[in-house]
């Protein structure tokens, strides 16, 4: 059986009960850092050491045919992101298609999502809404996906770097025009969690980018 198991954005009291009780049983977690998920496991204080995989974009292909003789051997997998809800944004869809097509049993353990978690703090009105992801980094790229959803009605959320959130904000601005509502959302469910209209002054950690 796989499992696909959110974890915390950022405070570790997120985690589910029934995540908590998959993690103590399963005898194998995908991971997109080693370091990171075992980290994460001490942290929840899981007494459980299943083997940790390396699971991440550029290995997802390769490891696979791997992953799925574990699961035809019922063997308890378990799929985890650095943080939040395995598949948004992050590897694991090609693994779930696999799963589909071979008639293989997987679960999804709902939890933490920045995405969604970023929509509800924006104030802004999410009862219809796209999620755009990681926009790419060329500039006329990103301009090209911005003005593709221009007429498609609801917010849009976007994730970016530090690096990149001025521009982005000052490129939605351009494509939508200045009256256009921009909330940026970072440390999210952490002691300085904030939501910023406009641009941010400071510029750390992850941002989720909402607007409309």
């Amino acid at each position: 059986m796989l499992y696909i198991i959110a974890t915390p954005i950022g405070n570790l009291k997120d985690i589910t009960l029934r995540a908590l009780e998959i993690l103590e049983n399963i005898e194998y977690l995908l991971c997109e850092d080693t370091r990171n998920t075992g980290l994460l496991m001490n942290n929840l204080g899981i007494k459980n050491k299943p083997k940790l995989i390396s699971f991440y974009d550029e290995v997802e292909d390769q490891k696979i045919p791997e992953i799925i003789n574990l699961l035809k051997d019922n063997k308890e997998v378990g799929l985890v992101t650095d943080a939040g809800t395995p598949v948004i944004s992050d590897p694991g869809w090609r693994l779930i298609k696999k799963c589909q097509s071979l008639g293989i049993n997987y679960t999804a353990l709902p939890g933490p999502c920045a995405a969604i978690n970023g929509a509800v703090l924006s104030g802004l009105p999410v009862g219809r809404f796209c999620f755009l992801g990681f926009l790419p980094k060329k500039d006329g790229e990103r301009k090209k996906i911005l003005e593709k959803y221009k007429e498609i009605d609801g917010a849009k959320i976007v994730y970016e770097s530090p690096f990149r959130v001025e521009k982005l904000v000052e490129q939605i601005k351009k494509v939508y025009g200045e009256e256009i509502q921009i909330k940026v959302v970072r440390e999210m469910t952490k002691k300085f969690e904030e939501v910023i209209t406009g641009t941010p002054k400071s510029l750390k950690g992850e941002f989720v980018v909402i607007f409309g």
